[in-house]
């Protein structure tokens, strides 16, 4: 069984080349939801970063929100992946209380071509129900950039 695996393994390992320089993801700006009145609803923040209510949520203009961004370097004209969290793995936190964060968004989607530095952005769906418990919430989720 190993030698039939370890096979397969080197053969994806050797669709890089062998000059790839690693891929540095540097977070420049966090994934902010914003201040809002909690009722059974959303809150989404597109990757462009324009924050929108639904359901029973109300924003406060206060404090609007904002997409993530990620600086990214790799090598000159390749071309890479992005992978983001799937629904159901991401929760942001206050003590006891918690709300899903879902449908995960990039620009450039679903990936780019390494043309200097570059930028993406990540944008997503704060799930809410009637009821929340009010407070600052927090909690983090994986990026993942690879070469294609």
């Amino acid at each position: 069984m190993k030698s039939k695996w370890l096979p397969a393994a080197l053969a994806a390992l050797c669709l890089c080349p062998a000059s790839a320089a690693e891929i540095a993801l540097v977070p420049t700006r966090d994934l902010a939801f914003g201040a809002f009145v909690a009722g059974t609803g959303s809150v989404t923040i597109p990757a462009s970063g324009a924050r929108i209510t639904s359901g029973g949520v109300f924003a406060l203009n206060s404090d609007g929100g904002s997409a993530a961004q990620f600086s990214v370097t790799g090598n000159e004209g390749a071309t890479y992946a992005i992978t983001l969290p799937a629904d159901g793995t991401v929760f942001l936190g206050n003590g006891s209380s918690s709300m899903p964060v879902n449908r995960f968004v990039s620009s450039p989607s679903p990936g780019g071509t390494f043309f200097s530095t570059q930028v993406i952005s990540v944008g997503a769906t704060l799930d809410v129900i009637d009821g929340q418990a009010t407070g600052s919430y927090s909690g983090s989720f994986t990026v993942i950039v690879d070469y294609n």
